[in-house]
């Protein structure tokens, strides 16, 4: 059965309409492939599929966690998600990456997470599974993580 909400709207809210749709549909186990259809470039509704079937656990691939911004984040921690989240679009492993704003919650609150970064001013920590491998500067976080991430 192929589902899909067909007049969506635009990338933001037809893609927010689609996953509370299909998810409605797919947690129920109706469909057997998806279709989303947002008023945007293509592989927009793409990574919409993706990131919905990822959100239900019936696609095993990369995931990203993060936290929101506050006022302890010294970092840019949305540009650093963001970056995170790209770079692992590559990448074929099924691990979860965390990208937190500060080394007060970080690590402990994503001591789930394969891997992760927290940040600090102007610098940051790399972690596995909540244990502290080391301090690096925020400019190296991301090359960083992904060196261990590359070489598990």
């Amino acid at each position: 059965l192929h589902v899909g909400i067909t007049e969506a709207g635009t990338e933001y809210y037809g893609a927010l309409k689609s996953a509370v749709g299909l998810g409605a549909l797919l947690t129920r186990g109706l469909g057997d492939t998806v279709r989303v259809s947002l008023t945007a470039d293509p592989i927009k509704e793409v990574f919409a599929a993706r990131y919905i079937l990822k959100s239900l656990g019936l696609l095993a691939c990369p995931e990203v966690i993060s936290c929101p911004t506050c006022g302890r984040a010294q970092i840019d921690i949305i540009g650093l998600a963001n970056q995170v989240e790209q770079r692992l679009q590559k990448l074929r492993k099924n691990i979860t990456v965390a990208v937190m704003g500060c080394v007060v919650n970080g690590p402990g609150e994503a001591a789930h997470a394969d891997y992760g970064i927290a940040g600090g001013k102007g610098q940051g920590i790399i972690f596995t599974r909540g244990k502290r491998l080391k301090i690096v500067p925020e400019q190296k976080l991301v090359e960083e993580l992904f060196k261990l991430i590359e070489h598990s």
